[in-house]
């Protein structure tokens, strides 16, 4: 398995992954991705987003977001991870942490969070082993179907010195 950053090409089949998510249920508040590239790099750090490649295939793709404008948050980045359903649990997601970890550091990020359903067991396991602390639970964060969702908030602090 390789982990590149990701680039137009690869568009497509992001997009793929990413709708898949949506109609999980459990991944997003989101009800479409974008539908241009271009669009989407607005949302994430186009140098801190990644896909896991084999056989020429993409099996899920890993982004980083600004967590805020604010000078002093610049170090702060939220991680989206999104798996295609029929590779999950073989260790792409853990991979391509890994990998935007490592990159997210040597671009000055100090702390990762994540935010994701209560009812995304799967996502929850991924991110208790990678090491991430649960900071709380946000009640009603937003509305998906007309329902009321409840965020866990996670984060982990990659700042070594």
């Amino acid at each position: 398995m390789e982990i590149k950053v990701v680039e137009p090409k690869d568009w497509e089949e992001v997009k793929n992954i990413y709708q898949l998510g949506i109609d999980s249920g459990v991944a997003t508040f989101e009800t479409a991705p974008p539908e241009a590239y271009e669009k989407w790099l607005e949302k994430i750090d186009p140098k801190n987003t990644f896909v896991a490649i084999e056989n020429e295939i993409i099996l899920g793709w890993a982004s980083l977001s600004k967590v805020s404008s604010r000078y002093v948050y610049k170090g702060v980045g939220e991680i989206s991870i999104y798996i295609h359903p029929n590779v999950k649990r073989k260790g792409v997601g853990t991979k391509l942490y890994t990998h935007l970890e490592e990159s997210a550091k040597s671009s000055g990020y100090w702390t990762i969070q994540a935010q994701l359903f209560t009812t995304n067991d799967p996502s929850k396991a991924l991110f208790d082993n990678l090491g991430f602390r649960e900071v709380g639970v946000r009640k009603k964060i937003g509305k998906l179907d007309g329902e009321w969702v409840d965020n866990y908030l996670l984060e982990k602090s990659i700042d070594t010195g």
